[in-house]
């Protein structure tokens, strides 16, 4: 469980470093600095934003995603279906994050988006009937 957990924190290194690129990018190319600061003032170019947005997102439905695997491994019901279920999610929060850095077209993004949650939805269900069982 160690490693889908693990690729999900590079993961989100990974969005946050290119969330900094184009930050970067933007202010060299004449966006005020002072908005990064406190989010006011004349916005940066979209894919900045783009990028500032799933960084964000990155802390949200994630970490029930951790709160899982953490559990899991501490309750010690860590199986081959935990598994494919994690990684199946890690595989498609990164689906999700290559729509939303790119041409983050809704449709596509918003049914990645169900899709891994429904994953974590089993996982938790999992989760809960190898705890009990």
């Amino acid at each position: 469980m160690l490693l889908p957990l693990f690729a999900q924190v590079l993961l989100t290194f990974f969005v946050g470093a290119i969330m900094r690129t184009r930050r970067n990018r933007a202010v060299n190319e004449g966006t005020d600095w002072r908005y990064f600061k406190t989010f006011e003032g004349e916005k940066p170019p979209r894919d900045v934003l783009q990028a500032d947005q799933h960084f964000v997102n990155m802390f949200e439905v994630p970490m029930l995603f951790f709160a899982a695997g953490l559990a899991a491994i501490v309750f010690g019901v860590v199986d081959e279906v935990m598994l494919v279920l994690a990684s199946a999610f890690v595989f498609g929060r990164g689906v999700h994050a290559w729509i939303s850095l790119t041409n983050n077209r809704l449709l596509h993004r918003a049914k990645v988006y169900v899709l891994t949650c429904l994953d974590l939805l089993a996982l938790w269900a999992w989760l809960v009937y190898s705890t009990f069982i």
